[in-house]
Protein backbone atom coordinates (compact mmCIF):
# COMPACT_ATOMS: atom_id res chain seq x y z
CA UNK A 1 0.00 0.00 0.00
CA UNK A 2 2.70 2.19 0.81
CA UNK A 3 4.42 1.83 -2.38
CA UNK A 4 1.13 2.29 -4.13
CA UNK A 5 0.62 6.00 -2.00
CA UNK A 6 4.33 7.19 -3.02
CA UNK A 7 3.97 6.16 -6.79
CA UNK A 8 0.65 8.40 -6.97
CA UNK A 9 1.20 11.29 -4.32
CA UNK A 10 5.22 12.21 -3.32
CA UNK A 11 6.90 11.29 -6.34
CA UNK A 12 4.43 13.84 -8.45
CA UNK A 13 4.58 16.68 -5.59
CA UNK A 14 8.53 16.76 -4.49
CA UNK A 15 11.85 16.85 -6.44
CA UNK A 16 14.84 16.71 -4.32
CA UNK A 17 16.44 18.41 -7.30
CA UNK A 18 13.75 21.63 -6.47
CA UNK A 19 14.27 21.23 -2.48
CA UNK A 20 17.78 20.37 -2.54
CA UNK A 21 18.24 24.04 -3.80
CA UNK A 22 17.45 25.80 -1.00
CA UNK A 23 20.26 25.00 1.02
CA UNK A 24 22.90 27.38 1.38
CA UNK A 25 26.35 25.96 1.00
CA UNK A 26 28.13 28.27 3.10
CA UNK A 27 25.63 27.75 5.89
CA UNK A 28 26.10 24.15 5.63
CA UNK A 29 29.85 24.43 5.61
CA UNK A 30 29.64 26.75 8.72
CA UNK A 31 27.91 23.77 10.60
CA UNK A 32 29.96 21.19 9.61
CA UNK A 33 33.12 23.26 10.30
CA UNK A 34 33.81 21.59 13.84
CA UNK A 35 33.53 17.98 12.64
CA UNK A 36 35.56 18.55 9.66
CA UNK A 37 38.51 17.12 10.88
CA UNK A 38 36.37 14.04 11.46
CA UNK A 39 35.29 14.13 7.65
CA UNK A 40 39.10 14.30 6.61
CA UNK A 41 40.81 12.08 8.60
CA UNK A 42 40.00 8.78 7.05
CA UNK A 43 41.67 10.05 4.28
CA UNK A 44 44.81 11.15 6.47
CA UNK A 45 44.78 7.33 7.90
CA UNK A 46 44.75 5.91 4.63
CA UNK A 47 47.11 8.06 2.61
CA UNK A 48 49.74 8.34 5.28
CA UNK A 49 49.38 4.95 6.54
CA UNK A 50 52.85 3.80 5.55
CA UNK A 51 54.09 7.13 7.14
CA UNK A 52 56.21 7.66 10.23
CA UNK A 53 53.61 7.96 13.36
CA UNK A 54 54.90 11.55 14.41
CA UNK A 55 53.87 12.62 10.59
CA UNK A 56 50.52 11.13 10.94
CA UNK A 57 50.03 12.31 14.46
CA UNK A 58 50.56 15.37 13.26
CA UNK A 59 48.57 15.35 10.04
CA UNK A 60 46.07 14.23 12.26
CA UNK A 61 46.00 17.31 14.83
CA UNK A 62 46.49 19.96 12.01
CA UNK A 63 43.07 18.47 10.46
CA UNK A 64 41.35 18.53 13.44
CA UNK A 65 42.12 21.89 14.72
CA UNK A 66 39.39 23.79 13.77
CA UNK A 67 40.41 26.95 15.21
CA UNK A 68 43.17 27.84 13.36
CA UNK A 69 42.95 30.57 10.50
CA UNK A 70 44.44 28.16 7.13
CA UNK A 71 42.79 25.40 8.52
CA UNK A 72 39.21 27.20 8.63
CA UNK A 73 39.73 28.77 5.12
CA UNK A 74 40.93 25.06 3.45
CA UNK A 75 38.26 22.69 5.41
CA UNK A 76 35.55 25.67 5.17
CA UNK A 77 36.27 25.23 1.36
CA UNK A 78 35.83 21.68 0.89
CA UNK A 79 32.48 21.43 2.79
CA UNK A 80 31.53 24.54 1.20
CA UNK A 81 32.45 22.90 -2.57
CA UNK A 82 31.13 18.83 -1.17
CA UNK A 83 27.82 20.60 -0.52
CA UNK A 84 27.77 22.13 -3.74
CA UNK A 85 28.44 18.85 -5.65
CA UNK A 86 25.49 17.20 -3.58
CA UNK A 87 23.45 19.81 -5.18
CA UNK A 88 24.61 19.30 -8.45
CA UNK A 89 23.99 15.69 -8.22
CA UNK A 90 21.21 15.02 -6.01
CA UNK A 91 19.27 12.40 -8.80
CA UNK A 92 22.07 10.17 -8.72
CA UNK A 93 22.73 9.81 -4.56
CA UNK A 94 19.03 10.25 -3.37
CA UNK A 95 16.36 7.78 -4.49
CA UNK A 96 13.28 10.25 -2.76
CA UNK A 97 11.15 6.64 -3.62
CA UNK A 98 13.38 4.55 -1.64
CA UNK A 99 13.20 6.23 1.09
CA UNK A 100 9.67 6.70 1.52
CA UNK A 101 8.76 3.44 1.02
CA UNK A 102 11.88 1.88 3.32
CA UNK A 103 10.61 4.21 5.94
CA UNK A 104 6.88 2.78 5.46
CA UNK A 105 8.27 -0.69 5.52
CA UNK A 106 10.76 -0.27 8.55
CA UNK A 107 7.94 1.04 10.44
CA UNK A 108 4.47 -0.52 9.38
CA UNK A 109 2.60 1.69 12.10
CA UNK A 110 3.49 4.75 10.00
CA UNK A 111 0.80 3.92 7.45
CA UNK A 112 -1.67 3.22 9.98
CA UNK A 113 -1.17 6.40 11.45
CA UNK A 114 -1.14 8.58 8.21
CA UNK A 115 -4.45 6.97 7.37
CA UNK A 116 -5.62 7.62 11.06
CA UNK A 117 -4.48 11.56 10.77
CA UNK A 118 -5.68 11.55 7.10
CA UNK A 119 -8.70 9.59 6.96
CA UNK A 120 -10.07 10.07 9.88
CA UNK A 121 -13.73 11.19 9.14
CA UNK A 122 -13.95 8.50 6.35
CA UNK A 123 -12.84 6.02 8.80
CA UNK A 124 -15.24 7.03 11.15
CA UNK A 125 -18.20 7.08 8.58
CA UNK A 126 -16.85 3.88 7.37
CA UNK A 127 -17.86 2.57 10.91
CA UNK A 128 -21.23 4.97 11.84
CA UNK A 129 -22.13 3.61 8.48
CA UNK A 130 -22.87 0.20 8.94
CA UNK A 131 -25.22 0.83 11.60
CA UNK A 132 -27.41 3.34 9.60
CA UNK A 133 -27.35 1.52 6.47
CA UNK A 134 -27.83 -1.93 8.10
CA UNK A 135 -30.60 -0.98 9.78
CA UNK A 136 -32.24 0.50 6.08
CA UNK A 137 -31.16 -2.45 4.56
CA UNK A 138 -32.14 -4.52 7.41
CA UNK A 139 -35.79 -3.53 6.84
CA UNK A 140 -36.01 -4.84 3.48
CA UNK A 141 -34.85 -8.09 4.74
CA UNK A 142 -37.22 -8.06 7.14
CA UNK A 143 -40.16 -7.40 4.88
CA UNK A 144 -38.60 -10.49 2.37
CA UNK A 145 -38.92 -13.08 5.21
CA UNK A 146 -42.27 -12.20 6.23
CA UNK A 147 -43.93 -12.52 2.71
CA UNK A 148 -41.23 -15.22 1.45
CA UNK A 149 -41.11 -18.32 4.07
CA UNK A 150 -37.41 -19.94 3.80
CA UNK A 151 -35.20 -19.47 6.75
CA UNK A 152 -32.29 -19.03 4.72
CA UNK A 153 -33.63 -15.54 3.43
CA UNK A 154 -31.82 -14.38 7.03
CA UNK A 155 -28.45 -15.77 6.15
CA UNK A 156 -28.86 -14.85 2.32
CA UNK A 157 -30.26 -11.02 3.10
CA UNK A 158 -27.61 -10.69 6.09
CA UNK A 159 -24.64 -12.04 3.36
CA UNK A 160 -26.36 -9.01 0.88
CA UNK A 161 -26.64 -6.20 3.64
CA UNK A 162 -23.06 -7.08 4.60
CA UNK A 163 -21.82 -6.96 1.47
CA UNK A 164 -23.88 -3.62 0.25
CA UNK A 165 -22.96 -1.67 3.60
CA UNK A 166 -19.58 -1.63 2.81
CA UNK A 167 -19.68 -1.31 -0.55
CA UNK A 168 -21.49 1.84 -0.81
CA UNK A 169 -19.31 3.09 1.72
CA UNK A 170 -16.41 3.03 -0.11
CA UNK A 171 -18.41 4.87 -2.77
CA UNK A 172 -19.68 7.24 -0.90
CA UNK A 173 -16.48 7.86 0.98
CA UNK A 174 -14.49 8.30 -2.84
CA UNK A 175 -17.37 9.18 -5.18
CA UNK A 176 -18.03 11.66 -7.46
CA UNK A 177 -14.76 12.74 -7.74
CA UNK A 178 -15.67 15.75 -9.75
CA UNK A 179 -18.62 17.63 -7.68
CA UNK A 180 -22.24 16.96 -8.96
CA UNK A 181 -24.99 19.52 -8.45
CA UNK A 182 -28.42 18.28 -9.07
CA UNK A 183 -30.64 21.51 -8.12
CA UNK A 184 -29.23 23.51 -4.75
CA UNK A 185 -27.90 20.01 -3.79
CA UNK A 186 -24.02 19.28 -4.59
CA UNK A 187 -22.70 15.88 -3.93
CA UNK A 188 -18.92 15.06 -4.21
CA UNK A 189 -16.90 11.94 -2.29
CA UNK A 190 -16.75 12.76 1.17
CA UNK A 191 -12.43 12.68 1.45
CA UNK A 192 -12.68 15.04 -1.83
CA UNK A 193 -14.42 17.40 0.47
CA UNK A 194 -11.52 17.59 3.16
CA UNK A 195 -9.03 18.52 0.69
CA UNK A 196 -7.76 21.76 2.13
CA UNK A 197 -7.84 19.78 5.41
CA UNK A 198 -6.32 16.79 4.33
CA UNK A 199 -3.49 18.20 2.63
CA UNK A 200 -2.48 19.81 6.03
CA UNK A 201 -2.47 16.88 8.17
CA UNK A 202 -0.61 14.68 5.10
CA UNK A 203 2.33 17.11 4.80
CA UNK A 204 2.44 17.81 8.20
CA UNK A 205 3.10 13.95 8.78
CA UNK A 206 5.44 13.33 6.47
CA UNK A 207 7.20 16.99 7.05
CA UNK A 208 7.46 15.45 10.52
CA UNK A 209 7.24 11.39 10.70
CA UNK A 210 8.72 10.40 7.40
CA UNK A 211 10.49 12.92 5.32
CA UNK A 212 12.95 14.21 7.90
CA UNK A 213 16.67 15.68 7.55
CA UNK A 214 17.88 12.63 9.60
CA UNK A 215 15.70 9.79 7.61
CA UNK A 216 16.67 11.76 4.24
CA UNK A 217 20.19 11.70 5.45
CA UNK A 218 20.40 8.46 6.30
CA UNK A 219 18.65 6.88 3.19
CA UNK A 220 21.34 8.02 1.00
CA UNK A 221 24.00 7.00 2.96
CA UNK A 222 22.82 3.68 3.38
CA UNK A 223 20.41 2.86 0.29
CA UNK A 224 22.53 0.19 -1.88
CA UNK A 225 21.34 2.35 -4.95
CA UNK A 226 22.93 5.87 -3.83
CA UNK A 227 25.88 4.41 -1.18
CA UNK A 228 28.31 4.00 -3.88
CA UNK A 229 27.14 7.09 -5.80
CA UNK A 230 27.99 8.85 -2.85
CA UNK A 231 31.63 6.68 -2.52
CA UNK A 232 32.57 8.30 -6.06
CA UNK A 233 31.32 11.76 -5.25
CA UNK A 234 32.91 12.52 -2.05
CA UNK A 235 36.13 10.53 -3.75
CA UNK A 236 36.09 13.10 -6.97
CA UNK A 237 35.72 16.08 -4.10
CA UNK A 238 38.18 15.27 -1.93
CA UNK A 239 40.85 14.17 -5.28
CA UNK A 240 39.79 18.37 -6.90
CA UNK A 241 40.42 19.47 -3.32
CA UNK A 242 43.94 18.14 -2.94
CA UNK A 243 44.67 18.78 -6.94
CA UNK A 244 43.71 22.45 -6.22
CA UNK A 245 45.67 22.82 -2.67
CA UNK A 246 48.69 21.55 -4.34
CA UNK A 247 48.06 23.55 -7.84
CA UNK A 248 48.12 20.41 -9.69
CA UNK A 249 51.09 18.72 -8.45
CA UNK A 250 48.96 15.75 -6.94
CA UNK A 251 45.83 14.21 -8.84
CA UNK A 252 44.97 11.08 -6.39
CA UNK A 253 42.39 9.94 -9.10
CA UNK A 254 45.14 9.10 -11.19
CA UNK A 255 48.10 8.42 -8.84
CA UNK A 256 46.48 6.68 -5.78
CA UNK A 257 43.34 6.04 -7.02
CA UNK A 258 42.70 2.25 -4.23
CA UNK A 259 43.53 4.29 -1.45
CA UNK A 260 41.49 7.27 -2.82
CA UNK A 261 38.30 4.78 -3.30
CA UNK A 262 38.66 3.40 0.48
CA UNK A 263 39.14 6.22 2.12
CA UNK A 264 35.95 8.06 0.64
CA UNK A 265 33.93 4.54 1.59
CA UNK A 266 35.10 4.66 5.11
CA UNK A 267 33.85 8.08 5.23
CA UNK A 268 30.44 7.44 3.78
CA UNK A 269 30.01 4.44 6.20
CA UNK A 270 30.33 7.33 9.12
CA UNK A 271 29.42 10.12 7.82
CA UNK A 272 25.38 10.21 8.78
CA UNK A 273 26.85 10.61 12.30
CA UNK A 274 29.08 13.71 12.02
CA UNK A 275 25.69 15.45 10.13
CA UNK A 276 23.67 15.93 13.40
CA UNK A 277 24.44 19.37 14.37
CA UNK A 278 22.66 20.07 10.44
CA UNK A 279 19.53 18.26 10.52
CA UNK A 280 17.37 21.57 12.22
CA UNK A 281 18.84 23.28 9.86
CA UNK A 282 17.80 21.40 6.78
CA UNK A 283 14.46 20.65 7.64
CA UNK A 284 13.90 24.23 7.99
CA UNK A 285 15.32 25.21 4.67
CA UNK A 286 13.99 22.23 2.59
CA UNK A 287 10.25 23.50 3.79
CA UNK A 288 8.81 20.45 2.83
CA UNK A 289 5.61 20.66 4.80
CA UNK A 290 4.68 24.19 3.22
CA UNK A 291 5.88 22.67 -0.22
CA UNK A 292 3.96 19.53 0.04
CA UNK A 293 0.41 21.60 1.84
CA UNK A 294 0.33 23.86 -1.38
CA UNK A 295 0.77 21.59 -3.98
CA UNK A 296 -2.06 19.18 -2.54
CA UNK A 297 -4.24 22.04 -2.21
CA UNK A 298 -3.85 23.59 -5.49
CA UNK A 299 -4.33 19.24 -7.01
CA UNK A 300 -7.37 18.76 -9.06
CA UNK A 301 -10.14 16.32 -7.42
CA UNK A 302 -8.87 13.69 -9.81
CA UNK A 303 -5.03 14.21 -8.31
CA UNK A 304 -5.91 14.56 -4.85
CA UNK A 305 -8.39 11.06 -5.07
CA UNK A 306 -5.10 9.26 -5.53
CA UNK A 307 -3.92 10.39 -2.02
CA UNK A 308 -5.60 8.01 0.26
CA UNK A 309 -7.58 5.64 -1.94
CA UNK A 310 -4.35 3.17 -2.92
CA UNK A 311 -4.64 2.69 1.03
CA UNK A 312 -8.23 1.61 0.38
CA UNK A 313 -7.96 0.26 -3.35
CA UNK A 314 -5.13 -3.10 -2.48
CA UNK A 315 -7.75 -4.26 0.38
CA UNK A 316 -11.47 -2.65 -0.69
CA UNK A 317 -12.34 -6.63 -2.13
CA UNK A 318 -11.27 -7.86 0.98
CA UNK A 319 -13.08 -5.22 3.14
CA UNK A 320 -16.43 -5.64 1.29
CA UNK A 321 -16.04 -9.37 1.34
CA UNK A 322 -15.07 -9.48 5.11
CA UNK A 323 -18.60 -7.42 5.70
CA UNK A 324 -20.14 -9.71 4.04
CA UNK A 325 -19.31 -12.67 5.79
CA UNK A 326 -19.92 -10.96 9.12
CA UNK A 327 -23.40 -10.26 8.03
CA UNK A 328 -23.93 -14.01 6.51
CA UNK A 329 -22.67 -15.21 10.12
CA UNK A 330 -25.47 -12.77 11.98
CA UNK A 331 -28.26 -13.83 9.70
CA UNK A 332 -27.41 -17.43 9.92
CA UNK A 333 -27.40 -17.25 13.61
CA UNK A 334 -31.21 -15.61 13.36
CA UNK A 335 -31.83 -18.37 11.07
CA UNK A 336 -30.93 -21.20 13.76
CA UNK A 337 -32.89 -18.93 16.58
CA UNK A 338 -36.28 -18.96 14.33
CA UNK A 339 -36.07 -22.77 13.41
CA UNK A 340 -34.94 -23.77 16.85
CA UNK A 341 -32.11 -25.34 16.19
CA UNK A 342 -30.69 -23.18 18.70
CA UNK A 343 -32.53 -21.72 21.94
CA UNK A 344 -31.80 -19.34 24.04
CA UNK A 345 -32.29 -19.82 27.83
CA UNK A 346 -35.42 -18.74 29.07
CA UNK A 347 -35.22 -16.18 32.06
CA UNK A 348 -37.63 -15.62 35.00
CA UNK A 349 -37.65 -11.29 35.42
CA UNK A 350 -40.14 -11.83 38.49
CA UNK A 351 -39.64 -8.48 39.92
CA UNK A 352 -36.87 -7.31 37.78
CA UNK A 353 -38.77 -6.65 34.77
CA UNK A 354 -38.88 -3.01 35.41
CA UNK A 355 -35.55 -3.04 36.18
CA UNK A 356 -34.91 -5.01 33.02
CA UNK A 357 -36.77 -2.54 31.05
CA UNK A 358 -35.05 0.61 32.26
CA UNK A 359 -31.76 -0.73 31.53
CA UNK A 360 -32.74 -2.18 28.08
CA UNK A 361 -34.23 1.56 27.53
CA UNK A 362 -30.65 3.19 28.45
CA UNK A 363 -28.50 0.76 25.69
CA UNK A 364 -31.11 2.10 23.29
CA UNK A 365 -30.49 5.20 24.17
CA UNK A 366 -27.11 4.91 24.03
CA UNK A 367 -27.02 3.17 20.55
CA UNK A 368 -29.31 5.89 19.44
CA UNK A 369 -26.46 8.35 20.70
CA UNK A 370 -23.50 6.63 19.16
CA UNK A 371 -25.43 6.19 15.64
CA UNK A 372 -26.30 9.95 15.34
CA UNK A 373 -23.09 11.25 16.79
CA UNK A 374 -24.23 14.81 17.84
CA UNK A 375 -22.34 17.58 16.73
CA UNK A 376 -19.67 19.65 19.12
CA UNK A 377 -21.84 22.72 18.68
CA UNK A 378 -24.94 20.89 20.00
CA UNK A 379 -23.29 19.68 23.11
CA UNK A 380 -21.81 23.00 23.67
CA UNK A 381 -25.35 24.30 23.76
CA UNK A 382 -26.56 22.06 25.92
CA UNK A 383 -23.83 22.42 28.46
CA UNK A 384 -25.09 26.67 27.88
CA UNK A 385 -28.34 25.21 28.50
CA UNK A 386 -27.71 23.92 31.54
CA UNK A 387 -25.82 26.40 33.07
CA UNK A 388 -28.21 29.21 32.32
CA UNK A 389 -31.00 27.04 34.16
CA UNK A 390 -28.48 26.51 37.45
CA UNK A 391 -28.29 30.42 37.66
CA UNK A 392 -31.77 30.80 36.76
CA UNK A 393 -32.47 28.70 39.71
CA UNK A 394 -30.34 30.07 42.14
CA UNK A 395 -31.66 34.01 41.40
CA UNK A 396 -34.97 32.81 41.94
CA UNK A 397 -34.14 30.73 45.35
CA UNK A 398 -32.39 34.22 46.29
CA UNK A 399 -35.73 36.30 44.97
CA UNK A 400 -37.71 34.05 47.01
CA UNK A 401 -35.50 33.98 50.30
CA UNK A 402 -35.75 37.83 49.93
CA UNK A 403 -39.38 38.24 49.82
CA UNK A 404 -39.60 35.82 52.84
CA UNK A 405 -37.51 37.65 55.10
CA UNK A 406 -39.50 41.05 54.49
CA UNK A 407 -42.82 39.42 54.78
CA UNK A 408 -41.53 38.50 58.15
CA UNK A 409 -40.14 41.71 58.92
CA UNK A 410 -43.31 43.27 58.56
Amino acid sequence: MSEAMVNATITQLLTMEEIIQRLDPDRVADILLPKSGQIVQPFVDEFLADQPKALIDFASNYATDSEGYLQQKVAHKFLRDLTVDVQKNIGSICNLRNCVVNMMMSDRSLLGKLFEISGKDELLFLVDSGLLLGFILGIFQLFISLYWNNPWTLSIGGLVVGLATNWLALKWIFEPVNPLKIGPIVLQGLFLRRQNEVSADFSNFFANRVLTSRQLWKSMLTDPTTLPEWEKLVAKRFSSFTKDVTLGAVNLEEQKPRKLNAASARLCANLFDYLTDLHEYVDESLEIEQTLRARMMAMTSIQFERVLHPIFEEDETTLIISGGALGFLAGYVQQLLSTGSIALPQLSLGGNAKLVSLVGSVVGMFIVSVAIKPQKSLLLFVARLIERTRRLKKKTYRYLSGARRSNSAS
